[in-house]
Order: C-alpha cells, then sequence, then structure tokens
C-alpha cells in the first residue's frame, strides 16, 4: 500500500483532477423501461392509444429473445448466463458473469454501460428479467479489474483470460434501458462490494467464474479498533482543511467533502439525518476508506492495490499522504492570496 501514497497532489491542475467527482451517463436518449429486476410482459402489440413513438416492451423483449435463438452469440449468452442465476441475487452470488471493463471503479461508484453485441444484450436482459422473490434484490454481475485482464485485445491475439486469485468490482443491477429503434441498452449498476476469482467455468461468448467476496477484515480487539478510529479521523480532518482551503481560495475544484464520505463519516454529528439507507455499523470504516479512495485518481498498480487490500486502516493511510499534500498546497495558494491582497 505504500505505492499508493507516492501520487501525491503537486500542482493545482492535481488537486482539480483529484478532487472531482466524476460521473458516467450514457449521452444518447434513452427510455426507461423498467426498474431492474421486474417482468417486462411480452404483449408483441402496441398497447391502445400509445403515444407514437414510445417504447414498445413487447417488442424490445421480442427483439431480445429473436437474438438469443437465431444468432451465435445470443445462444452462447443464453447458455453461460443460466449458471449465474443458479444461485440467489445479491452480494453473495458465487457465480458471476464477468465484463472487462477498462476504467477503475470503487464500491459507492457507478458503472454504466451502453452495449450493443448481441452476447451482452441477452445476458444482460436475462439479468434484469430473471424472477426473484419478493424482497430479494437485483442480481449482479462483476467488472473485471484493467491491470489483471486487459478489457482490449490486439488484432490476432487471444483475450486474456481472468485467472484464480484475481480481485474485482461486484456491481448491482440497478436500471435497464432499451433502445427504441436498434437493439442497444443501457445498462445503470452500483459497485456493491469486491470479488475473488476462485475458477473460470465459462470463456465463451463471454468470461464466468465462480468468485467469493472479499471484505476488509474486522479489527479484533479493541487497540486494533483505537488504530482505525484514529486513521478515519485524520484523514476526516484533512478533508475538512481541504473543503475550507478550496472555499476560501477558490481553487481546488468546489467542495471536498462529498455525500458518501457524509454518510460513512467516523463523524455521526457529520452524517446527515435524512439518510433513510445508512451503511451498516460493520462497513462503514471500510466505505468511508472507499469514499476518499475513489477521488485520489489513483493509477492502475495503485488502485489495484487498494482493490487487493483487506486492512482499512492501511488504506486509509495510504490516502493521508495525498490529503496532506493537498492541504499544503492549497494553504501555499491562500497565503499568496494573502499577501497579494
Amino acid at each position: 500500500m505504500a505505492a499508493m501514497a507516492s501520487g501525491g497532489v503537486a500542482t493545482l491542475g492535481l488537486v482539480t483532477a483529484r478532487f472531482q467527482l466524476k460521473r458516467e451517463h450514457p449521452q444518447r436518449q434513452r427510455r426507461v423501461v423498467r426498474q431492474c429486476g421486474g417482468v417486462a410482459p411480452r404483449a408483441t402489440g402496441r398497447p391502445e392509444g400509445a403515444t407514437p413513438g414510445r417504447l414498445d416492451e413487447g417488442a424490445a423483449r421480442e427483439r431480445v429473445l429473436q437474438l438469443a435463438s437465431s444468432t451465435p452469440q445470443g445462444q452462447g449468452a443464453l447458455e453461460a448466463v443460466r449458471g449465474c442465476l443458479s444461485s440467489m441475487p445479491g452480494l453473495a452470488n458465487n457465480r458471476l458473469m464477468l465484463f472487462r471493463y477498462p476504467g477503475l471503479k470503487c464500491p459507492l461508484d457507478t458503472v454504466a454501460l451502453n452495449l450493443v453485441e448481441p452476447r451482452w444484450v441477452v445476458a444482460f436482459d436475462m439479468l434484469a428479467n430473471a424472477p426473484r422473490r419478493s424482497g430479494d434484490p437485483p442480481f449482479c454481475f462483476g467488472i473485471t479489474h484493467p491491470a489483471l485482464t486487459p478489457p482490449r485485445t490486439p488484432p490476432g491475439e487471444d483475450a486474456v483470460p481472468p485467472s484464480p486469485g484475481d480481485v474485482g468490482m461486484v456491481c448491482q443491477l440497478v436500471d435497464v434501458y432499451h433502445d427504441n429503434k436498434e437493439e442497444r441498452l443501457y445498462i445503470t449498476s452500483k459497485v456493491v462490494g469486491r470479488f475473488r476469482v476462485d475458477r473460470v467455468v465459462s470463456e465463451h461468448p463471454f468470461y464466468v467464474a465462480e468468485t467469493s467476496q472479499v471484505s476488509d477484515l474486522a479489527e479484533v480487539d479493541q487497540e486494533g479498533e483505537r488504530a482505525l478510529l484514529a486513521a478515519e479521523f485524520r484523514v476526516w480532518d484533512r478533508l475538512k482543511q481541504l473543503d475550507t482551503l478550496s472555499a476560501k481560495t477558490g481553487e481546488g475544484g468546489g467542495k471536498q467533502i462529498d455525500y458518501d464520505m457524509q454518510r460513512c463519516s467516523p463523524d455521526p454529528g457529520a452524517r446527515p439525518a435524512w439518510d433513510s439507507d445508512p451503511p451498516p455499523d460493520h462497513r462503514r470504516a471500510e466505505l468511508f476508506s472507499w469514499a476518499v479512495v475513489r477521488r485520489l485518481g489513483l493509477d492502475q498498480k495503485q488502485h489495484l492495490e487498494a482493490v487487493t487490500s483487506v486492512y482499512t486502516t492501511a488504506r486509509l493511510a495510504a490516502a493521508e499522504g495525498p490529503l496532506e499534500e493537498g492541504v499544503a498546497y492549497l494553504a501555499a495558494v491562500s497565503s499568496i492570496q494573502a499577501a497579494d491582497a
């Protein structure tokens, strides 16, 4: 984890880049079909009195079923994804289909996909429409880490498969959108945890793996709990300093403490009173560390170290260096501005 601290904030440009919240939203026009997990009707005709141009859900489902039965990719996806539906949905799914994702993601992040290949359209539509018991969470899929499984394959070369022991992110489906004019699927999901590959069970038309859940280890004694809380408050204090200096100087990319940092804060008084879904106590510190780390602009190696680690205290300690450099830089800017006033 020591390497994570080496990428400190050295210039104002880096301060801005590291503390700007990144958002992912497909820019093309989309039409909401349903909340993920609902079973869409299969009627093929347009409802009587429907507005011209409005998405025909039944037609969209029929197009997907046609892909599943008439294209090699669709047929392979139908067979491969069935194994992912054999266990109950949620974070503890043992079998995940794996998407080779090019970006660096952390728990609490959003993953948005714009899918046109038949294999993915069929697979994700099946996950979204699979029957679930009342109260069950949506089904999940996995995204691989680009440092371990390259997201793109050079022409003439075979894709690099995930290996046992590789880590990645578990994504829970939130919304699925069908395009009205072409078979294109827009996926919105949230990162809810990490997985480790136990074994790859399928390679075509995409990778499917048996996985196990990765979580930070709980502190086993009071000394460890005190050390963790102290590390949290050191990071929290740095964030508050950055917030104050950014507001004072007008530099640094604006507000530094985002909503997830607040709701996972070690300070109970800083948590939003209106939060209807607060993080569970046993995961709050880990999620706080991710809320901070995902804003630091880590490179692939540093990010992989953070993802592989199961020690919340170490992850927080590695974040202190970049935060301290950001504080020092903005303090210098504040001093220069005061001298010029």
